[in-house]
């Protein structure tokens, strides 16, 4: 990491004490990255104002990528119980995806969709730790070996997304947020809008947009990294990353379901809007996730 010279930290704690909206506005220019609504406006002024690294600089285009923690990630591993709360109500975040005709598949098939709201981001580890300490529910198979409960732990890594999920344990988790996983159509309708895109930010990849192999990371990397590819809807990190289970079966017995996105060890060519693949609702591995939807 690199000190940034430009945004010195007396600057950003002073325009965090100002109650202006114009210096609101200045911070959310000069740092955030993720998505804002006013809901969340408490919580990001709170993070704004913490000392989580925001002066330096993230080099997410050199190795080693994958091992790269936003403020945000450090934030979820904060001592004080309010900055990781405040991190977490980034991370729930939802966006409405208003009713309309989406174009599905290669084919680019109209299919029209009912609104609903999608997760923002891929669900990440310290909100599955969350999940894990209310609920009791069976870690993921790469947490047993350690001490899966112990929040330092996987909050090092808290902003990554969580893998080695199957889908019965991504019906588990929407079930708790009182939410679902989205179907197929509504993931590809989030993911590309209402026109033929192969990628959330368009037709092109003209730099990197988004964790696949072409970035070299080897690994996750945060959610939210990506500013530049997000989707017409406000969505983060649609492909690339991780696969994410859908709702949808992939077969009349619905033994299998089907997965969207692609993930980090694939390059462009498997990973866009339209990319899919399927999976037995008992299986896991390490480049499979998920998003809620409602």
């Amino acid at each position: 990491m690199l000190l940034d010279v430009t945004k010195p930290k007396a600057s950003r704690i002073a325009l965090t004490e100002s109650d202006t909206p114009d210096a609101f506005k200045q911070l959310l220019r000069d740092y955030w990255t993720w998505h804002y609504n006013d809901s969340l406006h408490d919580a990001v002024k709170l993070l704004l104002s913490t000392d989580l690294g925001w002066e330096q600089v993230v080099q997410l285009t050199a190795p080693p990528v994958g091992e790269v923690i936003s403020p945000l990630g450090h934030a979820l591993a904060h001592a004080e119980k309010q900055v990781r709360d405040a991190a977490l109500q980034v991370l729930d975040a939802t966006v409405c995806v208003p009713a309309g005709t989406a174009l599905i598949g290669e084919e680019c098939e109209p299919l029209e969709i009912d609104e609903f709201e999608i997760g923002v981001y891929p669900v990440t580890n310290a909100q599955y730790l969350r999940f894990l300490q209310d609920t009791g529910h069976e870690p993921p198979k790469d947490w047993t070996d350690s001490s899966p409960l112990n929040y330092e732990i996987y909050a090092l890594k808290g902003d990554h997304p969580i893998v080695w999920i199957s889908c019965e344990d991504a019906e588990a988790y929407a079930n708790y947020v009182e939410g679902r996983l989205p179907t197929f159509a509504e993931w590809q309708y989030a993911a590309r809008g209402t026109d033929d895109r192969m990628f959330p930010w368009g037709y092109e990849i003209d730099k990197p947009r988004c964790n696949t192999t072409e970035l070299g990371a080897e690994g996750t990397t945060p959610v939210g990294a990506f500013k530049d590819g997000i989707s017409p809807f406000g969505c983060y990190d649609m492909i690339g990353n991780v696969w994410e289970w859908t709702s949808t079966p992939y077969d009349d017995e619905e033994t299998f379901r089907v997965a969207c996105g692609g993930a980090w060890y694939y390059n462009h060519d498997y990973s866009t809007c339209t990319s899919f693949d399927f999976f037995s609702t008992n299986y896991a591995e390490f480049v499979i996730g998920f998003r809620i939807a409602r």
